[in-house]
């Protein structure tokens, strides 16, 4: 299960595997240390955050054979899959030193996530370059957010919960006139 939701779309009375997914690994792992590759996955986006101040050092300890098989054996990955390699400078930088771009049509927000943000930041960069040509001024949240995917696939749905209040609590006051927001799948 991937957390797709495709079950339910599918499904003709709407079962929604990967709720009771997430329930299930939530009520079955309290007061219980989870598999390794749950922190490793689970709590990606602090990693990453940890990462980004250090992304050339990181991706080189991914490559070198022995440091990387350590890595994975700590955090629980299967010795064959690979490492994405974390961007050097992240999508929030890049919109931070780019400055303000006026659009005729108004706002939007763009929620950059997690894996836009921290590796992949051209995907958040092509985004803010087809909005603008739309006439759109591009805003981002004023801090680092996560979406809390990653946390709700491995059942922690307390720190999920906890993320998706600081994205209310961002996003809530940006949005009372209207401005809509956009995410990147």
């Amino acid at each position: 299960c991937l957390a797709c939701k495709g079950c339910k779309r599918d499904c003709p009375v709407n079962v929604d595997m990967a709720t009771y997914k997430a329930e299930f690994m939530a009520h079955y792992y309290k007061g219980r240390l989870r598999p390794r590759s749950a922190y490793a996955m689970g709590l990606i986006y602090w990693w990453s955050r940890l990462a980004s101040f250090m992304p050339g050092p990181v991706n080189f300890a991914f490559k070198v054979p022995g440091l990387s098989a350590a890595i994975k054996a700590a955090g629980g990955i299967h010795q064959k899959r690979s490492f994405p390699p974390y961007a050097r400078r992240t999508f929030r930088s890049w919109m931070e030193g780019r400055g303000a771009h006026a659009g005729g049509r108004g706002s939007v927000i763009l929620f950059p996530d997690t894996f836009t943000n921290f590796f992949q930041p051209r995907v958040g960069e092509a985004a803010v370059e087809v909005l603008e040509a739309a006439g759109y001024q591009v805003q981002t949240p004023p801090r680092v957010l996560c979406c809390g995917r990653p946390l709700y696939a491995e059942g922690m749905l307390g720190r999920a919960k906890r993320l998706l209040r600081q994205i209310m609590d961002t996003l809530g006051p940006m949005t009372e006139d209207g401005t809509p927001v956009v995410g990147l799948e």
